[in-house]
This record gives structure tokens, C-alpha cells and sequence, in this order.
């Protein structure tokens, strides 16, 4: 299953023991020693699980009492050389349960001696399982599957915390051919975090060398992915991602390294291998995803809930046809504990289709359905994410990277063309409804793009940013309005706030947005114009019709105001 995305695993995971998890700095964040990026939950257990015998740390903790003491803190457990708060982020022993500790990152197990792999750790480390899963896929060896592999030819990582790189690659196209089952190739899993596979229409660019990228850059149709914990997808004994000659052609995988240590010195040639035949089965298969992509999850919190519903109006809209669900997968980042998607039908009856009570990043579950899940035109989906920020000293948003947040489920179905389209929502806004405006945000991305410019250039020709509402702003406001999707009032806050999320450094959009509210202030936030007011009075601060302002302290009030208003 995609981005799961995708192992059937069952959580050996022991209650009690998450409980011990807010005993100690950092408890949920543990690394793994030798699988790079992978968490040990269970940090006082041999079981990276948790459960079962201890290991020493986990020794020392029961001593202790199964608390955070100094005597604990400042102790070597693993006979590395580092103390047990050197390596859980409280260096200087002064942790207490419910604060956030010193750091969150560069840690290490306490119970593992580091580094790893060194003469004086290798026998001490003897217990540790180092093993990758395997994939199990019968399909893989059967008469006429054939085997490609897409790899990127040795590359460069760089030296900074998340990167996303793409490029693409040719597919088979000589006869028509079923997808059906990949495999990762990880060369390098210091960083490898996860791949996406997408199938490009013949119009897609082309990009034969590596380039950096955004989620999802260049081709639009998801065929396949991999995550850590994943050994692969096999998909369903009915269904194929269809590709070859008068489909898809050419494919992207798109790359998530994770360096937070920004190391220079790291390259990587990892991939996918893609097993297809020409035996084509009954249906096409397609990937759907739902979830919510507003998140805002403060920090010092031992719970924090948020969802997204994907309506029974939006499935009527989105939903072409009956499909039929064959395999389903949770996804968050590593503040995910517990993730469900509740389906809810036209007939009131209701079925869980994911259900992760306990759920870890690097250990994702495969939910496979046999006999496949009905999904109607009509039928609802709720999707709740549970998070656990106790580590986190920062409000943590929706982002792609690894510590930023998601909340997202992803399920493989058929027919491919029972469904057009994506069900997420974004605070309360459906995306089903944000197609319908008609909005183009791309062209609000780029400053210099022309029809930004006219935009900007029309607004700021009769709106002011110092809090007056000019004569003949309204006018214009609500002919833009009416004319541009992304500023319609159903819009215009989702457009706004994503905005000021991804071009925060543009003086630029500051101005238009408050120039597009500037008439809004007066009746709608009283205060904030008041204080917009007194403040552009006592600091002499020029308007935005053909002024320059550089005035940093007054943009500073700027964009806490606007923050204020939306």
C-alpha cells in the first residue's frame, strides 16, 4: 500500500510502558542505533517494541525507581562514555516530567553503546536486530513479471535538514503492462526517509538529472511509495497500476532525505524496483488519499486531537462510480500516536478502516481488505490524528518536513477512474469546494508572475496598508472577489493563510493582503485599527500607493495584526 505505506505488522507494543515513555527526556524519540531514522520505543527493553527483558538502561530506570533522577541522569548505562542525559537531550540533569527537555535532536539510545559498530561496542551490542523486513509478494516470481529498477545515479545530499528531490525515469512503453508490486533500493539509509512514485502524462517535464522539488512536483498520478518500516507494496490479485504503450511512460520518484545532523559528507543512489507484466489483471488501480492539511499542534501537550471529514457531499462530487478499497495506511510524522478513518454510509451503518491505537512512524500497518470495501457516492469518512508534543518546546504546523507534521490516510482501490480527485480538508474548508471557486494559487507563489502583478498593481492603485479605507478600495476588492477564485469569500482565508505559511519573507504579500482588508478593519476589528491608527500617526509611516516603506518595526506590527485578524 502507498506510503505505509506499507508493511503488515502488528504493534507489539505495551501499554504500560508508554507510560514510562514520559518518565525520561525524550522517551518517544529514541533513535535506533543502526536503522538509521527509526525510533526504539521500548528504551528500557532488549524489544525495540518494548516489552519482555530489559537491556541495562532499562535496569538502571527500574533501580531508580522508574524515575528521572540525577544519579540516573549522570550515569553511563551503556558504557559508552556519554551520560544517560547526554544522550536523551538533558546534558545538565535538570529535566522534570511535563517540561521540554534541553533539545529534541542529535540523540541517542542510552542503552546502546555508540558509535556503532566500533570495537568497543561490538560485543556489547551483540543483542541488537539490525534486520531490514523482507517482502513477501508471490506475485513477484510468477510467469511473465519482469523486474526494473529506478535509481538515482550517485548524488549528493545536502547540508541541510530536509531536501526533496525528484527525477524521472522511463517505464516499459513497447505493450501494455500492469504494475504490480515495488521494492525500495536503499542505498543510503542515513537520510532515506521516504519515495513517491508517480506516472506522468507524456506532457510532463522531464528531469533526467536529480532536481529539488516540491511535494509532488512534475507528475500528479501516485502509483506506488515507500516509508521506513516499509518492505514494499503487493498489490491486490485483481488490480494493476497500468503503464506502457497509451499510458504512462515515464515515471518520478520523489525523494524525502532527512539530515538533521546537516552532514556534507553523505551521497546516495537509493530507488525503487517496479515488478510489472503484461498478464494484465481485471481492473486498473488507483491511490486516494484523505486527511487535514491545517495542523497546529502547541508544544508541552500530552494529547492533542485533530481531524478532517470528508463529506457525503464531497463523495458525490469526487466519487464517479462505486469503488472498491483493497488495502489501507495511517500517516503522520513523529509526534503521531493514534490515527482511525471512520467510514460512515448513506445508510447510517458505519466501519473503521484504519485503526492505529498505538501509532509509530516507523512501524506503519498494512490494512488489507478481502473482500475489497465498498465506497459510494454519498458515504462519509472521518479521519482523527491524536499527537503527544511533550518533547516540543515550538507550536508544531502541518510541513513536509520530518519535524513538521502530517495527518493523512492513503488506500488503494478499483476501479482507477471510480474516483477524481483528493478529499482533505483544511480547517473546516473541503477541498471539493476549492476546486469549485476555481482558484489558481500557483500564480500567487510567484511575485514576478504577471498576473500577480496586475493584481498587486490594481489593489495597491486604491487600497492603503496604513489602515485607511480609501475611496474606491471596496469597489475594487469586490470585483476581485468575484472575479478570482482564491479571494472569494469562501477562499479567502484558506488563501491568506497559506500565503503568509509559504512566502512569510515577502514584504510584498503583507501589503496586499492588509490592502485588501484595509476596509474590513474599521467595522470588523475595531482594535487592531485603533492601535494601526495611533501608530501610523506617531511614526509618520507613508501608504502603499507608490511609497517605499521600509520601516521594520512597523511591518513587525504588521504581521501580528494581520495574524490577529485572521
Amino acid at each position: 500500500m502507498f506510503l505505509a505505506l506499507i508493511l503488515a505488522t502488528t504493534v507489539a507494543f505495551v501499554s504500560g510502558h508508554a507510560g514510562y515513555q514520559e518518565k525520561i527526556p525524550n522517551g518517544r524519540n529514541v533513535p535506533h542505533s543502526c536503522k538509521p531514522n527509526y525510533l526504539w520505543k521500548g528504551v528500557g527493553h532488549l524489544n525495540q517494541a518494548g516489552g519482555g527483558d530489559r537491556n541495562q538502561f532499562g535496569k538502571d530506570f527500574a533501580q531508580a525507581g522508574h524515575q528521572w533522577t540525577v544519579e540516573l541522569c549522570e550515569k553511563d548505562s551503556d558504557g559508552d562514555g556519554m551520560s544517560n542525559g547526554q544522550e536523551l537531550g538533558d546534558p545538565n540533569c535538570q529535566w522534570e516530567q511535563g517540561k521540554a527537555p534541553d533539545r529534541d535532536t542529535l540523540l541517542s539510545h542510552p542503552g546502546i553503546c555508540d558509535p556503532w559498530g566500533s570495537a568497543k561496542c561490538n560485543e556489547k551490542n551483540s543483542w541488537v536486530n539490525c534486520d531490514s523486513d523482507v517482502l513477501t509478494c508471490p506475485a513477484i516470481d510468477e510467469e511473465g513479471t519482469q523486474r526494473m529498477d529506478l535509481r538515482l545515479d550517485l548524488t549528493s545530499v545536502p547540508n541541510k535538514e530536509t531536501t526533496y528531490l525528484c527525477m524521472t525515469f522511463d517505464l516499459p512503453s513497447d505493450e501494455e503492462y500492469h504494475m504490480i508490486a515495488t521494492k525500495p533500493i536503499i542505498n543510503e539509509s542515513r537520510v532515506m526517509h521516504h519515495m513517491l512514485l508517480y506516472a506522468c502524462s507524456d506532457a510532463a517535464p522531464t528531469m533526467t538529472e536529480p532536481q529539488e522539488c516540491g511535494m509532488g512536483s512534475g507528475c500528479d498520478t501516485m502509483i506506488g511509495g515507500w516509508t521506513l518500516g516499509s518492505a514494499g507494496e503487493c498489490l491486490h490479485h485483481e488490480a494493476g497500476f497500468r503503464i506502457g504503450k497509451g499510458f504512462a511512460k515515464k515515471a518520478l520518484i520523489q525523494y524525502h532525505w532527512n539530515n538533521p545532523e546537516k552532514r556534507y559528507d553523505l551521497s546516495d543512489a537509493s530507488g525503487m524496483a517496479i515488478y510489472y507484466t503484461k498478464n494484465l489483471r481485471k481492473y486498473d488501480a488507483g491511490v486516494f488519499r484523505t486527511g487535514q492539511t491545517y495542523l497546529e499542534i502547541p508544544p508541552l501537550l500530552p494529547k492533542v486531537v485533530q481531524q478532517s471529514s470528508c463529506s457525503a457531499r464531497c463523495t458525490k462530487k469526487i466519487f464517479k462510480k462505486s469503488a472498491y478499497l483493497t488495502g489501507g495506511s495511517n500517516h503522520m510524522h513523529y509526534l503521531g500516536i493514534a490515527q482511525h478513518v471512520l467510514l460512515r454510509r448513506a445508510d447510517g451503518t458505519e466501519q473503521m478502516l484504519t485503526n492505529d491505537q498505538q501509532f509509530r512512524y516507523d512501524n506503519p500497518v498494512d490494512y488489507t481488505y478481502e473482500p475489497p470495501i465498498v465506497l459510494n457516492p454519498g458515504d462519509s469518512l472521518e479521519t482523527v490524528c491524536t499527537y503527544q508534543s511533550m518533547s516540543r518546546q515550538k507550536t508544531t504546523f502541518y510541513g513536509e518536513g520530518t519535524y513538521e507534521e502530517m495527518c493523512f490516510a492513503f488506500f488503494n482501490y478499483y476501479p482507477a477512474d471510480a474516483i477524481q480527485g483528493i478529499c482533505d480538508t483544511r480547517g473546516n474548508l473541503e477541498f471539493c469546494d476549492y476546486r469549485e471557486t476555481g482558484c489558481k494559487m500557483a500564480p500567487l507563489f510567484n511575485m514576478t508572475h504577471p498576473d500577480t502583478i496586475a493584481l498587486y498593481e490594481k489593489v495597491m492603485s486604491k487600497c492603503s496598508i496604513t489602515g485607511d479605507c480609501y475611496h474606491g478600495c471596496r469597489a475594487v476588492v469586490d470585483e476581485i472577489k468575484k472575479t478570482n477564485g482564491c479571494f472569494s469569500s469562501k477562499m479567502a482565508d484558506f488563501t491568506y493563510k497559506t500565503l503568509l505559511k509559504y512566502l512569510s519573507d515577502k514584504v510584498e504579500v503583507y501589503q496586499l493582503i492588509y490592502a485588501m482588508r484595509s476596509c474590513e478593519f474599521e467595522t470588523e476589528n475595531p482594535i487592531v485599527y485603533q492601535e494601526y491608527t495611533e501608530y501610523n500617526k506617531d511614526n509618520d509611516v507613508n501608504d502603499g500607493n507608490g511609497s517605499n516603506n521600509n520601516n521594520v518595526a512597523f511591518y513587525l506590527v504588521l504581521i501580528c495584526s494581520i495574524y490577529t485578524l485572521l
